[in-house]
């Protein structure tokens, strides 16, 4: 009865072990808050340390309003993809990809929606992560 007990017991602490490292795993995300008066604002993290891995930004914005993005970091495998979350569908909904362009953006948002502003730091399966800091300026105007 004693061994039985036992083998519950350390099931359910690798149980628990996987389900908290799963959760740790997690994708950050942070809703968007301008300060009082202000249309922009910055944020300053550390690059995500795996392939696939990202920090996300999510701001709600109205169809036409101009989004502006600046991202500054000291490794040249970050960039920023900005993704359309809740009218697009899967085909249409990547907004900027800045692999493909530049780190600023600067565009106007083609439906009402929450968007997505996701921050990597591997470009590729089996690339090393730096975990370099970055800031990210965000800016909204009409």
């Amino acid at each position: 009865m004693r061994q039985h007990r036992l083998r519950a017991f350390f099931a359910a602490a690798m149980l628990l072990t996987i389900l908290i490292a799963d959760v740790s795993a997690g994708d950050p995300v942070k809703r968007v808050v301008f300060p009082k008066g202000k249309n922009s604002v910055v944020y300053k993290g550390k690059l995500p340390g795996a392939y696939a891995n990202y920090n996300a930004y999510l701001i709600r914005l109205k169809k036409g309003q101009r989004l502006s993005v600046k991202l500054t970091a000291n490794d040249e495998a970050a960039y920023f993809m900005i993704f359309e979350t809740e009218v697009l569908d899967p085909s249409e909904d990547l907004i900027y990809d800045s692999r493909t362009d530049s780190a600023e953006f600067s565009g106007k948002m083609p439906v009402n929606g929450d968007y997505s502003i996701q921050i990597y730091g591997v470009g590729e399966v089996g690339g090393t992560a730096s975990r370099a800091p970055y800031s990210i300026e965000i800016a909204v105007t009409k």
